[in-house]
């Protein structure tokens, strides 16, 4: 049985070395913190392995090494520029563990009204070439069975329908262009 300073100093360790890789919220933290604690002193009690992970994680918390609120916009920017709706923002930042106050003021940043969905949809339907970025000629048939695809991509990706409608309803490049182009 290892002493208190000694998984101090290994869960100190580790996390730091976690840490120094990846931006990571309190709660995933924590449980990459419960891994390596079971793995070190499996026969440790709950309660001990908890005080332990409390302990390194509010170390880390008070150096800014964790800071949910910067994990949060770094990924909020990032969904949105990749054609994210505010909806996926919503569920990403939730499966994270972050607070929902945080995801609130983080969904109000990057969606604060219906042209920011609007532009994101484009930008989603910019990358994978659907709906007005579509290069091949269709004909009829093709056309209706495609838009159903396309809506269908939109859906998954969280955009409403009404969104959906409204990007495909965008029939000038440039008008579609200045939309994806303004700054947020």
């Amino acid at each position: 049985m290892n002493n208190k300073n000694e998984i101090l100093e290994f869960l100190n360790k580790n996390g730091l070395r976690y840490l120094s890789k990846f931006e990571t919220t309190e709660f995933q933290f924590k449980f990459f913190l419960k891994k390596k604690i079971d793995v070190f002193e499996p026969n440790l009690s709950t309660y001990k392995k908890n005080e332990f992970i409390h302990l390194i994680t509010e170390k880390m918390k008070k150096l800014n090494y964790i800071n949910d609120f910067r994990y949060s916009e770094i990924k909020g920017e990032k969904i949105f520029n990749s054609g994210g709706s505010k909806k996926l923002l919503k569920f990403k930042l939730d499966e994270k563990g972050i607070d929902p106050d945080v995801i609130e003021k983080i969904t109000d940043k990057f969606f604060s009204n219906k042209l920011d969905e609007i532009q994101s949809a484009l930008i989603y339907t910019k990358k994978k070439k659907i709906g007005l970025f579509y290069k091949k000629n269709l004909n009829k048939i093709d056309a209706s069975n495609l838009k159903n695809k396309w809506f269908g991509a939109l859906a998954r990706r969280g955009f409403s329908y009404e969104i959906a409608k409204k990007v495909f309803e965008i029939d000038n490049l440039s008008e579609a262009e200045n939309i994806i182009n303004r700054t947020v």
